[in-house]
């Protein structure tokens, strides 16, 4: 912290950001190479799914109403709470 005080958002928020991302680049690019990306990003979605699953809640669901408020927000440090 002395020398980068930068942060990342904790919680799985930094691996669905940059899901959103990659999905959304995936959606540029054309033929077979599209679905290679979009299992990247996919991917890097199984971090918070995981910690929404081992935090009690319905993983895809909770998950998926992440995604949408972190896109509606346009806030990346949006992620599981798992003191609910």
């Amino acid at each position: 912290m002395v020398k980068n005080n930068n942060v990342v958002g904790g919680g799985g928020a930094t691996e669905l950001a940059c899901s959103i991302a990659v999905a959304e680049e995936a959606d540029k690019i054309k033929g077979v190479e599209q679905y290679a990306v979009r299992a990247f990003a996919d991917a890097l979605e199984e971090i918070p799914l995981t910690l929404a699953e081992n935090s009690g809640y319905n993983s895809i669901e909770y998950v998926s109403n992440l995604r949408e408020e972190q896109i509606r927000e346009a806030n990346p440090f949006i992620g599981v709470d798992a003191n609910l």
